[in-house]
């Protein structure tokens, strides 16, 4: 069995590897920690900004893929197979991407809290991937003081 983590490395992060630790040892499941960050304005069409933006954002990745490595290490210590990957682009097109390329059996993801007008107006991940998944899916809700 194959489990995809898509992170955003957020409030629900600690919460959603707590419940994929879990469903790996249930399962014997090997775990793919997955982070997609918004592309650099270049990729979308706009010419690259200031310098400072642009080192802000390889600050950022570098953090992130800090993070996500951090992750991929608890997982590890607690005895599951793990692999890490990390794209540019939007979130619920890479993480469909990736669970049909890596043949997922689950998919285990944080749910944020938001409004109801932010969902109406921006819509959100976990919707578009309920639309589309090729398998089942398993929110794992943010914490009740986590902003969003």
């Amino acid at each position: 069995m194959r489990i995809l983590v898509p992170v955003d490395l957020g409030p629900a992060t600690d919460k959603v590897i707590e419940m994929t630790e879990a469903q790996a040892k249930a399962f014997g499941a090997s775990v793919e920690l997955l982070h997609v960050t918004v592309p650099e304005p270049d990729f979308v069409g706009y010419g690259p900004g200031p310098q400072h933006e642009r080192d802000q954002v390889a600050c950022d990745m570098k953090e992130s893929r800090r993070k996500l490595t951090a992750l991929k290490e608890r997982l590890i210590e607690a005895g599951i197979e793990v692999s890490e990957r990390m794209y540019q682009g939007v979130p619920e097109e890479k993480i469909l991407e990736e669970a049909k390329r890596s043949d997922i059996d689950l998919i285990i993801m944080g749910l944020a809290r938001h409004s109801f007008f932010y969902r109406m107006w921006v819509g959100s991940v976990g919707e578009e991937l309920y639309r589309q998944a090729p398998c089942p899916l398993l929110f794992v809700p943010a914490p009740e003081d986590a902003e969003g």
